[in-house]
C-alpha cells in the first residue's frame, strides 16, 4: 500500500518512463520524479516503487517490470503494458460492443457517435 500521498505520483511518472523509452536507470527515475514532483527522492524510494508495482498484492498493479543486469536498467517485459489503462475481459468488451449496437436506434446521430467513439477507444485501450 502506498505510505505517503506521493507514490501514486511516482507510479504514474515511472510507468510513462518505462513505456517511453526501452531500458530506465535507477537514476534517471530518480531526476526525472524530483525535477517533475519538486521533492527529493532516493534510489531506494524508486526501487521499493518498482517492487510494489510489480509485486504488490493490495495495488494489484502486477506490472511487468524486468531487471537487465547487463545495460543496469530497468524495462517493462511487456511493451504494451500501461499501468492505468482500464482492464476489461473480452467478455466484457463483447457486452459493450452489443449494448452499442442496442442503443443506436435509441438516441439521436450526436450521442450515437459519441457512444461509438468511447467504445472503439476503450477496445484499442485493451488490445
Amino acid at each position: 500500500m502506498p505510505e505517503n500521498k506521493f507514490a501514486i505520483a511516482r507510479y504514474k511518472l515511472i510507468d510513462r518512463m518505462l513505456r517511453k523509452t526501452d531500458y530506465v536507470k535507477t537514476s534517471l527515475l530518480v531526476e526525472v520524479c524530483e525535477r517533475e514532483l519538486g521533492y527529493s527522492v532516493t534510489r531506494r524510494t524508486i526501487q521499493s516503487d518498482l517492487e510494489a508495482m510489480k509485486h504488490d498484492t493490495y495495488l494489484r498493479f502486477f506490472a511487468p517490470v524486468e531487471y537487465c543486469k547487463k545495460r543496469k536498467a530497468y524495462y517493462y517485459s511487456h511493451t504494451d503494458f500501461n499501468l492505468f489503462a482500464l482492464r476489461f475481459s473480452a467478455q466484457e468488451l463483447e457486452v459493450l460492443s452489443l449494448v452499442n449496437k442496442l442503443i443506436c436506434g435509441q438516441i439521436s446521430e450526436e450521442y450515437q457517435q459519441i457512444f461509438n467513439d468511447i467504445v472503439e477507444r476503450i477496445k484499442k485501450m485493451e488490445m
